[in-house]
């Protein structure tokens, strides 16, 4: 009984539970026990008392261990089996300027940081309640910033944004951060795993469009002179997506913050990267 009380106060869960198994149909037991007594509730067929002794339980027949128990476990996949587009690629591997100051590169990645936030999150945000938002989001994170600075660099997110150049990229319905893992096959070798996330992603019943942002980067002034190493890291992004979308045509571009600047990777480009690196796996 709750709280050893004597009386059940109506309606509580001890009297709906007792009244529901009261009206159960079920067969009562009651057992006196050092703590007092306990009520046990089953069906028939199993409430009945056995009779005479307990019969002692059958020896359990000896069970078989299968094979798989007794062989050693198989060895881990090596690790170049597993390829990250971006660990080649990441903003951090940005070199250093002539005449660049500790802290100045670390201003310089710390605005990185903040972009890639924002425009993750500001194109789900109402158009008329982004500025509001880019401000307060950078009040909490821009530690050292300015009034000024924060406003001119929430302003240049919130012009990249309503751009129409690149609306295809913050267009209804494009994703940000979306992480992607698939396999792709090698000759003569095990498929290599791919794992890795898409800064944006768009699907339109015509077209799949993979878009990685830059920032703190003076562009190329081409896309056939973009870094090998963003190539291949949207060549392997696009060849995942390929098997994903077979029937849709999957384009790749570069977006360039500081410039802004949307450049498209060319399809020959990008499947020229992918043998490349495929070529260089196969000599490792």
């Amino acid at each position: 009984m709750p709280g050893n009380m004597n009386t059940i106060r109506r309606f509580s869960w001890y009297d709906l539970i007792d009244k529901g198994l009261g009206n159960s149909g079920l067969h009562l037991q009651t057992i006196e026990t050092p703590a007092g007594v306990v009520k046990r509730y089953a069906r028939l067929e199993d409430a009945a008392a056995p009779t005479g002794k307990a019969a002692a339980p059958a020896p359990a027949a000896p069970t078989d261990l299968p094979a798989w128990l007794h062989a050693a476990a198989p060895p881990e996949a090596p690790a170049d089996n597993l390829l990250r587009p971006s660990d080649s690629a990441k903003d951090g591997n940005r070199r250093i300027r002539t005449g660049e100051s500790v802290l100045e590169r670390a201003r310089a990645l710390q605005r990185g940081t903040l972009v890639h936030r924002l425009l993750q999150s500001l194109p789900d945000v109402a158009a008329e309640r982004r500025r509001d938002a880019a401000q307060k989001y950078l009040a909490r994170n821009a530690d050292g910033w300015t009034d000024g600075e924060r406003e001119a660099l929430a302003g240049g997110v919130l012009a990249l944004i309503a751009d129409p150049r690149f609306a295809p990229v913050f267009a209804p319905g494009s994703r940000a951060e979306v992480s992607i893992v698939g396999r792709l096959d090698r000759l003569g070798r095990s498929p290599a795993l791919v794992s890795g996330q898409i800064d944006r992603l768009a699907v339109t019943p015509d077209e799949v469009l993979i878009v990685d942002y830059k920032t703190n980067h003076a562009p190329p002034g081409a896309g056939a002179q973009a870094p090998a190493a963003y190539v291949r890291q949207l060549a392997l992004y696009r060849a995942v997506l390929q098997k994903l979308y077979p029937r849709l045509p999957v384009r790749a571009a570069l977006l360039w913050t500081e410039t802004p600047q949307f450049m498209e990777i060319s399809s020959p480009a990008l499947d020229a990267e992918l043998a490349a690196h495929s070529q260089r796996d196969d000599r490792a």
